[in-house]
């Protein structure tokens, strides 16, 4: 366990030593989320609150939608941003190669460089799933409703199990960095968020998904579990010889 603090400790730094990667990072993030609540307010809050007595219903779903695309953006772009860049300039640089000769074990640095890369990622996400929740409350809800909604399922699927969700696929992407190249691993997880990123909110338009039901909390709970089994029966693959011999061909 101290081992895995040091590489993840470590790993954090270097991966932040680029401060105008970090704060474009930041940056970007913010404003695509900010641009994103302000859109689905406009589009969905705002006139639900042009009725009599607003749906409180409706507005819960409306704004769990918000919340959810929130930690679905910031965790995405965080996995794009750290995750494929670092992990190929490690390989390329021969880190990960010097790494193996010290008496590190590769699940160690698999699991040290994934909680590396992980943690910038939920941090802004959680602080701006707070600062959406917040803001679209005190200055859209309650000033219409008096009431202050704070959807629960939502609050565990976006602090919770979307951050284990994108952390099962750092897992993956890190493993095949290590184990192969880090391109292997590029498509599964584009696919994945993009198919969150676009199901989701079809889902939620068709009435097919409701995001404020335990059941789909539990659904979602389900995937994570299947992504971590996947990951950890993967591991076999995360041997020295497979780290070293595809260092020299990176």
């Amino acid at each position: 366990m101290r081992d895995i603090i040091l590489i993840t400790t470590g790993s954090i730094r270097n991966n932040l030593k680029s401060k105008a990667l970090t704060v474009v990072f930041v940056s970007i993030t913010l404003m695509i989320v900010a641009g994103l609540a302000l859109f689905f307010c406009l589009l969905l809050i705002t006139p639900a609150m042009n009725d009599s007595v607003p749906d409180r219903t409706q507005l819960e779903l409306y704004l769990s939608l918000i919340m959810y695309t929130t930690s679905l953006i910031c965790s995405g772009i965080n996995l794009n941003v750290f995750a494929f860049q670092s992990m190929t300039k490690e390989k390329s640089r021969g880190n990960i190669e010097s790494l193996m000769a010290t008496p590190l074990s590769p699940k160690e640095i698999w699991i040290g460089k994934s909680i590396a890369i992980f943690l910038p990622g939920y941090a802004i996400s959680i602080i701006s799933t707070l600062i959406i929740l917040s803001a679209v409350n005190f200055f859209v809800i309650i000033p219409a409703t008096g009431n202050f909604i704070l959807p629960a399922p939502l609050l565990l699927i976006s602090f919770l199990i979307n951050p284990l969700l994108f952390l099962a696929l750092l897992l993956f992407i890190v493993l095949f960095s290590l184990a192969n190249n880090p391109d292997i691993a590029i498509a599964p997880s584009f696919l994945v968020g993009f198919g969150l990123m676009i199901g989701i909110p079809l889902g939620v338009a068709t009435g097919v998904i409701n995001l404020v039901s335990w059941s789909f909390t539990l659904w979602c709970l389900a995937g994570v579990i299947i992504f971590w089994a996947a990951d950890f029966g993967l591991y076999r693959l995360l041997t020295k010889e497979n780290i070293v011999l595809s260092s020299k061909g990176a």
